[in-house]
């Protein structure tokens, strides 16, 4: 398992804004995208995204999986 730093310490709402700043996930590079946000009490943070697919049946579709947070 990967150290994913204070992720779990993160609120939902913080990752949630993180991830709308980044470009569509369907249209983005396949590379990690770091966000800085400020995350309430815990301050700055850093939270590391990587797109994902998510295939059912016929259908795909791209989103954002946050995969590390740090305190910048």
């Amino acid at each position: 398992m990967t150290d994913n730093g204070i992720l779990a310490q993160v609120p939902g709402q913080f990752i949630a804004q993180a991830s709308q700043t980044l470009p569509p996930a369907a249209a983005a590079e396949d590379r990690d995208y770091d966000v800085e946000i400020d995350a309430g009490h815990l301050g700055a943070v850093r939270v590391t995204f990587r797109k994902q697919k998510l295939k059912r049946a016929k259908h795909s579709h791209w989103f954002w999986l946050a995969q590390r947070a740090e305190r910048v």
